[in-house]
């Protein structure tokens, strides 16, 4: 019986992202440095940065102890991209999770915003969300406060195109 996405996770998800800094997002890799503690000096694609949010890890999510998997039950998931986790985890299918949750160049293929790894990312969560109807007053109001477009860019912050 197919139940399809957890919206309401993804919202989760969403918010989880919100509250890191912008540097300390990069889609390039799961992990792409470990601080001295979790907030300093470390960075993550969204998908690592769930992995290491207990919300996530209550669902089975972690990471591994070198960075570059992501665990699902305690156990590797043998793929080059998030997008297989996300699949199970979210309820997605699997083109839409490797959307959401895949390597850099899912999302930059043709992107000249300039936005922020962290700021496309959320604009891609935030179109998915509003094309399935998900997008109620609430979460919106949430969005035009600390959403994605709300905070002007801090210019060094930017990606390079």
């Amino acid at each position: 019986m197919e139940t399809g996405p957890d919206f309401e996770l993804l919202k989760d998800a969403y918010a989880i992202i919100d509250g890191i800094p912008e540097n300390a997002i990069s889609l390039e890799k799961l992990q792409t440095t470990r601080g001295e503690t979790l907030d300093h000096g470390t960075i993550c694609s969204p998908p690592g940065w769930l992995a290491l949010h207990p919300r996530f890890n209550e669902l089975g999510l972690s990471m591994s102890d070198d960075g570059e998997h992501l665990m699902l039950n305690g156990n590797i998931v043998d793929d080059a991209s998030p997008g297989l986790v996300m699949t199970q985890l979210f309820g997605l299918p699997p083109s839409d999770a490797e959307h959401l949750f895949g390597k850099r160049d899912t999302y930059t293929l043709g992107d000249d915003s300039g936005l922020s790894d962290k700021r496309l990312w959320q604009r891609e969560l935030r179109d998915y969300l509003k094309s399935h109807g998900q997008l109620d007053s609430d979460f919106e109001e949430r969005l035009e406060t600390r959403g994605p477009f709300a905070d002007p860019v801090n210019p060094s912050e930017l990606r390079a195109l």
